[in-house]
């Protein structure tokens, strides 16, 4: 269950493109509700086009294998769609026991980081629960991670819901927009060096520092590249949340 706080800015930095953040309050989801599909129920191995409760589309990515899996929520980034978060996850498609679930946000990117106000909550919230009705879950092995806008939305809510995702996972992430600290996840922060969308210097180098200034657990991987999910690091992250 993911916990509600009213919590504030602890970093925000703008860019353009899929970057950006917002100094405003966030509200954190207060619990999981259940969402209805016409699809099949089961957590067999695949993909699966969801609708949840509240009319989102969502994407569930079932690995093979069996008994309680790891899961990873993820999120898009700024016009992206479940498919592409389930994407930038691809380094976990090989690894046994695990499920994806990917939630659409409501506008062009996840809204607490262009106003003050975050609709997407209900969605990530149902798509919470509609990975545990379908799939039997680890509660001690999920992550919340995504790329770009949505490593800035995952950063934000791995904060705050420490006690509930033990991991985080943020590719190329522009800011954190969050305060209150729950729990003591640890983090995974990758950016390229060419990034031309946010500048490395003023996203991934600042998102760190304040991170681990804060007292968190961070592995950072920096790469020659630009605005992007190489293989490597997708494969890297997954393992970093697996391993431990």
């Amino acid at each position: 269950m993911i916990r509600r706080a009213v919590v504030l800015a602890l970093l925000a930095l703008g860019g353009g493109g899929c970057g950006g953040g917002s100094d405003a309050g966030v509200a954190v989801i207060d619990e999981t509700a259940p969402s209805t599909t016409a699809a099949d129920e089961s957590c067999t191995p695949g993909g699966h086009d969801l609708t949840l409760g509240n009319g989102q589309a969502a994407r569930l990515h079932v690995t093979p294998g069996s008994g309680p899996r790891a899961l990873i929520v993820a999120l898009h980034g700024s016009g992206g769609t479940p498919a592409g978060a389930i994407e930038a996850f691809s380094g976990a498609w090989d690894e046994p026991g695990l499920a994806l679930i990917a939630p659409a946000s409501k506008g062009q990117t996840w809204s607490i980081l262009r106003s003050e106000q975050d609709l997407d909550l209900e969605s990530v919230n149902l798509a919470l629960a509609e990975a545990y009705k379908r799939c039997t879950i680890d509660r001690k092995r999920i992550a919340i991670g995504g790329f770009s806008d949505g490593a800035t939305y995952a950063l934000t809510l791995g904060v705050s819901n420490g006690d509930l995702f033990p991991a985080v996972i943020a590719f190329s992430p522009g800011g954190i927009v969050a305060g209150e600290q729950r729990g003591a996840p640890r983090f995974f922060v990758s950016h390229g060096t060419d990034d031309s969308v946010l500048p490395i210097g003023r996203a991934g180098d600042a998102v760190v520092k304040k991170l681990r200034n804060a007292g968190y657990d961070v592995t950072y991987r920096r790469f020659r590249g630009d605005h992007e999910v190489p293989q490597g690091i997708s494969k890297a992250a997954v393992r970093w949340f697996l391993d431990r």
